[in-house]
């Protein structure tokens, strides 16, 4: 969609901004953050900097959308993980010290 550009003209950055409404809709709908933070500015500014980052590459805007979908969705389900492992862990120390 961009080819190898640095900047982005007034076209693309309307495709851009139209990519980062949708991915963040869908996000939101989902109840799935970019950063590990439940702030919403913050997780805005994750999943723009992700947008822009594969706005700049060769790829389509569809492919665009779904790069940074699975990446805000990868990055979510890995601090989910951690958080069970750090359940888990806390409860086998808790229970290994109570015998």
């Amino acid at each position: 969609m961009f080819g190898r550009r640095t900047s982005l003209g007034p076209d693309e950055l309307l495709i851009v901004g139209r990519i980062f409404d949708d991915i963040s809709k869908e996000l939101a709908g989902d109840g799935v953050t970019c950063s590990s933070v439940l702030d919403t500015e913050q997780t805005r500014t994750g999943l723009a900097q992700k947008v822009l980052a594969l706005a700049s590459s060769h790829w389509t805007d569809i492919q665009i959308r779904q790069l940074a979908l699975r990446a805000c969705r990868n990055e979510a389900a890995r601090r989910q993980r951690g958080r069970k492992f750090q359940l888990t862990s806390v409860a086998k120390t808790t229970a290994s010290t109570a015998s």
